[in-house]
């Protein structure tokens, strides 16, 4: 009889919650003996500011299109976490995908649903009704988090019920909404600032709370001597801190573990109902003492010193972990061809995350997915090199191909028994070249991201060794062929053949002759770097017609922008220089650059090509009027490109009306 594999559906899996749930999850599949794929997809319909580290994490969300009925017999999804940033239509449309097949929901409550929650009531009334009850509290508040989330939105709707059962008339501005993290630090602050005789408050989870702590530390604001407070979930950390956190322990173990129970039983054909799990209230030192007194626990030095060496420790195994990740940076960047074989050296990198079972499945070729786009999973994926057992071999080319529905065949892949597993995708920015499928290690619950950035950054050096490869072989061909022919590079002409425009030595000799005339009519030089946007994109895209077009294009429009003020060279691929005479200043230049931007902007509103057509632009005034003076500008000009393109926007492809 085939295992069953099961897919979890969650958004990260370094965060406290995933990881106790993949606990959970991992013990109850040991002991059922069937397959788990724990897909990390991220969170539906976030903001990803361009300039920000996490841009282009929404590449995580391809993954979920790896949640099929044809290669899992279920699917498990924390769709109140994935969705946590999104509206609540946009996750039921989300889920619709998997309502055909066995679906588990956790930590959310759906109508006509498998659900598996807690009751967010229970332990919540009890840490409040201490609150109210013993410590005489009537100005209470709340750090909450998004309405679609459903365990923010019943703990809100729990605070607003006991509030009222004492007859407190719940007060909007003790009520604050952050985005469930510890990086909600504007709304610590607001409700600080705008409640200064608030005597306790409640943060929907512990992550919350220990964002919150930081702020109450930065005001000298003791937890448990001049506030209560109160967290959810009783994760690790809230007996770590100090003062240690009060809140309300929910297992998230216990939720995956039920999760898997109930699944195994949909795919069997049995009946199942929604469960709900107990919480309950875990008083500790965060809360004041009755009566106002300010005096700490007896045993507070002995807890002073138990965690500071509870932090040597923890100190001390961070240092061995960073050593670890400094080793494995070098390691797996030790190869130096562009070929199958080099994927296995990377895998031959991961045993200090205790990973024995590991597979690369790759794309026929890389394939450029844009933020917003739709992800369509390619019928077949490519088998590069797997690791059984710590037992890395390369595939033959014609072993490699693999039919989607058939990624999770773990028997044909050659693992011997049940398996709990990870998918990671393999990406560099807009480029998505395929998916890491490996052991879901302790390890990888914790350093799991890492692994996939520097996995994903082995792949693309491969990828760029294997196309240097190919033009240095097409190189050696040409060289040959112009030997032959007794062709020289020096005879080459001074024009670009591709844009008509001067190439790059006749830019440089013409420019030297026009800066000695400038010089003696004391005349100002500038230089301008212009370097094309995405021209990659487009090529691969639209074809390397469409990126001739554009090449040629630019030429024509810097032409015209400069006129008979100056001259214009193609110096590179996508790279063009422009000396332009008398203009008198920055501000010059920079009115110079706008006019050039317009030029590009109304070309592109009357040009019916699929795809925008730009550039970015850097500039430097000539100090000296000779050879290394223009060499010098080009330079600074170059610099300064660079520091515009990061802030110019990427939206190459035209959006449509």
């Amino acid at each position: 009889m085939k295992r069953k594999t099961i897919g979890v559906l969650v958004g990260g899996i370094t965060d406290d919650f995933t990881r106790l749930l993949c606990h959970g999850v991992i013990e109850r599949a040991k002991t059922l003996d069937v397959n788990i794929v724990v897909i990390p997809g991220k969170f539906l319909d976030r903001e990803y500011p361009e300039t920000s580290d996490i841009y282009y994490e929404y590449q995580y969300q391809t993954l979920f299109s790896y949640a099929t009925k044809e290669n899992l017999d279920g699917v498990i999804v924390a769709s109140s976490c994935i969705g946590c940033f999104a509206t609540k239509e946009r996750i039921s449309e989300f889920m619709k995908r998997y309502l055909k097949m066995p679906c588990v929901i956790v930590a959310a409550d759906e109508p006509d649903q498998i659900c598996v929650r807690y009751d967010n009531g229970a332990g919540i009334r009890e840490g409040l009704n201490y609150m109210i009850e013993e410590l005489g509290y009537t100005r209470i508040g709340m750090i909450g988090g998004p309405d679609s989330n459903y365990d923010a939105k019943e703990r809100r709707r729990t605070y607003i019920e006991v509030l009222e059962a004492h007859g407190i008339e719940f007060d909007p501005g003790l009520y604050v909404e952050g985005n469930l993290t510890s990086e909600s630090k504007e709304v610590f602050r607001d409700i600080l600032d705008r409640n200064p005789d608030m005597q306790g408050v409640f943060c929907v989870n512990d992550s919350c709370a220990s964002g919150f702590y930081e702020e109450l530390k930065a005001r000298g604001i003791l937890p448990g001597r001049d506030i209560s407070v109160m967290g959810y979930d009783d994760i690790e950390w809230a007996t770590q801190i100090y003062p240690t956190l009060s809140t309300v322990r929910a297992d998230a173990g216990k939720l995956g573990s039920e999760a898997v129970n109930l699944m195994v039983r949909l795919i069997d054909g049995k009946q199942v109902e929604s469960k709900i799990l107990p919480t309950e209230f875990i008083r500790r030192d965060s809360f004041c003492k009755k009566g106002g007194s300010r005096k700490r626990s007896k045993n507070v030095i002995e807890g002073y010193l138990s965690m500071n060496h509870m932090l040597s420790e923890q100190w001390e195994e961070r240092n061995k972990t960073q050593f670890k990740m400094k080793t494995f940076i070098q390691k797996v960047l030790s190869f130096d061809r562009g070929n199958d074989r080099s994927y296995g050296e990377i895998l031959g990198t991961m045993d200090w995350l205790d990973i024995e079972n590991a597979f690369i499945f790759l794309y026929k070729e890389p394939i450029i997915h844009l933020i917003g786009e739709p992800f369509e999973l390619p019928d077949q994926l490519y088998l590069k090199t797997k690791d059984l057992k710590e037992k890395v071999s390369s595939v033959i080319t014609v072993n490699q191909k693999v039919s989607s529905s058939n990624l999770y065949d773990f028997e044909s892949l050659g693992v011997e028994g049940a398996g709990i597993y990870v998918l990671l995708p393999l990406y560099s920015n807009e480029i998505l070249y395929g998916v890491l499928l490996c052991d879901l290690t302790e390890g990888v619950l914790v350093n799991g991201e890492f692994l996939g950035n520097q996995v994903s950054a082995a792949v693309k050096m491969i990828n760029l060794l294997k196309t240097n490869e190919e033009i240095m072989k097409r190189l050696e061909e040409s060289m040959a062929i112009l030997q032959k022919n007794n062709i020289m590079l020096d005879n080459l002409s001074k024009q670009d053949p591709l844009t008509g425009i001067m190439n790059r030595r006749g830019f440089f000799d013409r420019s030297l002759q026009l800066l000695k005339e400038c010089e003696e009519q004391k005349r100002t030089a500038t230089v301008f770097y212009a370097d094309m946007n995405s021209l990659k994109i487009i090529n691969d895209r639209y074809g390397h017609d469409e990126g001739d077009f554009s090449l040629k294009t630019i030429g024509d429009i810097l032409i015209k922008s400069v006129g008979d003020n100056g001259i214009v060279g193609r110096i590179g691929g996508d790279e063009y220089c422009c000396l332009v005479l008398g203009l008198k200043d920055s501000d010059a230049a920079d009115a110079f650059a706008e006019e050039v931007y317009s030029s590009f902007e109304k070309f592109n509103e009357h040009c019916d090509k699929p795809y925008k057509v730009s550039v970015s632009l850097g500039n430097c005034q000539i100090v000296e009027y000779n050879k290394k003076g223009l060499q010098n500008a080009m330079t600074m000009a170059d610099e300064k490109l660079y520091e515009v393109k990061k802030y110019r926007k990427k939206d190459v492809v035209k959006v449509k009306n």
